[in-house]
């Protein structure tokens, strides 16, 4: 790792231009995030886009949503020709004083979010649950859909 050190303002500070890179990669990777996914607004301009993230596990489809905050009455899911709705809202408990406000990176207001449910998902079948502020959803995958495993035959010399 090369390090160079600059004398700066009576300061001493390490420059390294790896830091920087890593951290630039992490800017372009969130920029793509939010490109791909693009957030939702609500009517009150806050940013509401509850994380996502899916895969197959025991043979099922397995969706988990990141939803602290959120009362489960509010929340509200569509399984209807290939794609999964999930919908919501995040209301504030309390109301804040105009100016009390000291720092705030919460958003609240309505989601909603949409996703592709891959082929042999039996969504007839999907079932929900909320527990520790994440959503569960799991449906079960057709045997036929679900990856093969091949055993390699190792040939002796």
């Amino acid at each position: 790792m090369v390090e160079k050190e600059v004398f700066d303002m009576a300061n001493l500070i390490r420059l390294n231009p790896f830091r920087d890179l890593i951290r630039w990669d992490r800017d372009v990777d969130e920029l793509f995030r939010e490109f791909v996914e693009p957030i939702e607004f609500s009517e009150e301009g806050s940013c509401v886009c509850p994380r996502v993230e899916s895969y197959r596990h025991d043979g099922s489809f397995v969706v988990k949503v990141d939803l602290p905050g959120v009362n489960p009455n509010d929340v509200h899911l569509t399984a209807d020709q290939g794609c999964l709705t999930i919908e919501g809202e995040r209301k504030r408990r309390e109301e804040i004083e105009e100016g009390a406000m000291m720092h705030g990176e919460v958003c609240y207001g309505s989601f909603k979010r949409s996703m592709a449910i891959p082929e042999g998902v039996k969504t007839d079948q999907i079932k929900a649950k909320y527990h520790d502020g994440v959503l569960e959803i799991t449906a079960p995958v057709e045997e036929h859909s679900l990856p093969k495993k091949i055993e390699v035959e190792v040939l002796k010399s």
